[in-house]
């Protein structure tokens, strides 16, 4: 019971964000170079530029959502919120190395009154499932308990990003999701570019350089080892699935202790 990726981001609505921050990128690089900042130095703080207007870009949709959210409740037309077993809430505390508490997420069963898809979605501290039940007794589990789904983990770790990477994952998911569509949640494409890149650079200047982890790539990766862990589908055999039994571990153990996921197979 893998989780399907969603359709993409509204294209017109990822284009918009980007050449706000393209017109903002230029803006800051002329002023710098303006004050005689050499261009190295300028891309440096260009890209924490560009980090901050996407933190803050990221702030805003998600208060935004909040906002909204506060208002259908108080209208009686928000979704019923899911309020996880006991069982179900340590067990993805625990998934989680207790780097995220699902009782500080307001998790609603069902989609935005209005919004003609049911697909889930999350933003900082808010989590909207759509068509997904969010608790589940797995088939073939051998534990006949409750359990999270694969897409409420999901969207967790998308709440995971926002506080450890910032608000500004919600920037980067659309961006990607506008750019690759489905492709943009194929972890193990991009754990097989990763190996293919580190074999055709110098491991020193490689490593000095890390790259960071798809966000969409990196909460698919999470949802599927979870769904593997608690028996939503089987672990398939394959040389493949071999080869990336390591980076899986990792990324796992950064979720646990909250870092940042990096490619190829570290964190920072």
């Amino acid at each position: 019971m893998a989780r399907t990726p969603p359709p993409p981001a509204p294209r017109w609505l990822v284009e918009r964000l980007r050449r706000l921050l393209a017109d903002e990128q230029v803006a800051r690089e002329d002023e710098l170079l303006a004050r005689g900042v050499s261009r190295s130095g300028v891309r440096c703080r260009m890209r924490s530029a560009v980090a901050r207007a996407a933190d803050a870009l990221g702030y805003l949709v998600g208060a935004t959502a909040r906002a909204v959210d506060r208002r259908l409740e108080t209208l009686g037309l928000a979704p019923p919120p899911l309020d996880p077993p006991p069982e179900v809430r340590d067990d993805l505390r625990a998934f989680f190395g207790h780097t995220i508490d699902p009782a500080e997420v307001m998790i609603r069963r069902g989609h935005v009154p209005a919004v003609p898809h049911r697909r889930a979605f999350a933003l900082p501290g808010l989590i909207y499932l759509g068509a997904d039940a969010g608790i589940v007794r797995p088939r073939g589990g051998g534990v006949e308990r409750p359990r999270a789904t694969p897409t409420l983990v999901h969207e967790l770790v998308h709440v995971w990003q926002g506080r450890v990477i910032g608000p500004r994952y919600v920037v980067i998911a659309l961006v990607e999701q506008a750019r690759q569509g489905r492709r943009a949640y194929d972890w193990r494409a991009v754990l097989d570019g990763a190996v293919h890149d580190r074999a055709s650079h110098d491991r020193a200047s490689y490593d000095r350089a890390p790259r960071a982890f798809p966000v969409e790539a990196h909460a698919q990766l999470v949802s599927e080892a979870y769904a593997h862990r608690y028996g939503f589908s089987p672990a398939a055999a394959s040389a493949r699935r071999s080869r990336q039994l390591p980076a899986v571990e990792e990324a796992l153990a950064g979720l646990r202790a909250g870092r940042a996921p990096t490619l190829p197979w570290r964190a920072v």
